[in-house]
């Protein structure tokens, strides 16, 4: 078992993706998570997905997705018994994540200057849209909405139909993932420095450094990338995507080692004048007459026979798979992201993500499934002091269920 955080607790005070996705992460690794939600209903994700029978269960796709190995805490963060329960838990934790609009958490007694004090070699992790400076620090956002803010949609879709965004939630779950990545560091540097550490992780910030390429092209050159539809970025008239007899397929050869090699390929479908199209200026000045040789061949092949063909050659090629297509198949299966876990409250089985990585050969996958909203609260209290009588005046209180 690969459990490098056993023995960390983790105090996870987030809702909806990048901020659950985030301890989720260090769920996986073993970290003990205790995940604080409101009376009401809870994270708003446990009534999010497409499934009514789990909506109605509070047990949402949504919520199912990022929350398994954790525990489920509902307090009433409004009262003060509320706050005296979440430091008690922080005082003796070593991390501590929120995913507020700045400034919310010092509202409720819970901000950095506060948990600090509290918790001298804490790992504060503060998750929001728009980070804790600048103009729009008091923001909130969505994933689509930070996809127009940072520039990816003017580079995706066509100049015809106009800006497009980014079909999942990309930005919410590589911010998650790069908060963990950045609590799993300070752990290490709270055991040398023996100080806590604030972290503070952006979605506009993870968006733009998922264009490093193009953002850095731009300061550096002022190159401004434009829509390019289903071309490759490197622009090569070599690249890119074409139609075939099923599906279409995107290629690249990028360089003339790769466009040598595509050539071949493309001779044995019909005879391809290799020669003539040698020097990469003289295909670049052409390229549409280029496109247009490819085209005549690939379209009297599949998309499945091209995919063989090529990559025979060593021309990276892809078919366009839909979803069904690409988990049906048995790379999928091999690679073993997704794992069957029992939740036993739903009677069913429900296949859930692993991490995305493999360690000596082996995935890591969650093993317990997602807790029911506040099904861990007495007896994370009963483990920090409190008596059943405590517990019932909490409760008389509207402080927990």
């Amino acid at each position: 078992m690969f459990k490098p955080l056993e023995g960390i607790t983790v105090i996870d005070l987030t809702s909806v993706l990048a901020g659950p996705y985030s301890s989720y992460q260090l769920a996986l690794l073993g970290a003990n998570v205790i995940k604080i939600e409101n009376l009401e209903s809870g994270d708003w994700t446990r009534v999010g997905g497409k499934n009514k029978n789990l909506i109605e269960k509070s047990m949402g796709t949504s919520f199912l997705i990022q929350n398994s190995e954790k525990k489920s805490l509902q307090i009433n963060l409004k009262t003060e018994e509320g706050k005296k329960i979440a430091c008690k838990l922080i005082k003796n934790s070593d991390v501590f994540i929120e995913n507020m609009t700045p400034g919310k958490a010092e509202k409720i007694g819970l901000g950095w200057n506060e948990i600090s004090k509290i918790n001298n070699s804490i790992v504060y992790c503060s998750i929001s849209a728009f980070g804790q400076d600048g103009p729009f620090k008091n923001r909130g956002a969505y994933d689509h909405v930070v996809q127009a803010m940072c520039g990816i949609m003017t580079t995706t879709g066509t100049i015809e139909h106009g800006p497009t965004k980014v079909g999942a939630a990309y930005v919410d779950y590589a911010t998650g993932l790069n908060a963990a990545f950045g609590i799993t560091a300070a752990l290490h540097q709270v055991k040398q420095k023996k100080e806590a550490v604030r972290l503070d992780v952006a979605m506009l910030d993870t968006s733009l450094l998922l264009m490093a390429n193009m953002v850095t092209e731009y300061l550096n050159s002022g190159w401004i990338p434009k829509q390019m539809g289903n071309e490759a970025q490197s622009g090569s008239p070599a690249s890119g995507m074409f139609k075939t007899k099923s599906a279409p397929i995107l290629i690249a050869a990028n360089n003339n080692q790769q466009f040598s090699s595509l050539s071949n390929a493309l001779d044995t479908i019909e005879k391809f004048d290799k020669n003539k199209w040698k020097s990469e200026k003289y295909r670049r000045d052409n390229q549409t007459e280029l496109r247009e040789e490819f085209q005549k061949r690939f379209i009297t092949k599949t998309a499945e026979e091209l995919e063989l063909l090529l990559n025979k050659f060593s021309v990276p090629a892809g078919k366009v798979r839909t979803i069904p297509e690409t988990v049906s198949e048995e790379q999928f299966s091999i690679r073993k992201l997704w794992e069957k876990i029992k939740i036993p409250s739903l009677k069913k089985h429900f296949k859930l993500p692993s991490l995305g990585f493999k360690v000596n050969g082996n995935t890591v996958s969650p093993k317990n499934p997602p807790p029911e909203l506040g099904s861990d609260t007495e007896n994370i209290l009963r483990d920090i002091g409190y008596t059943e009588q405590d517990m019932k005046n909490l409760k008389e209180k509207n402080v927990i269920k």
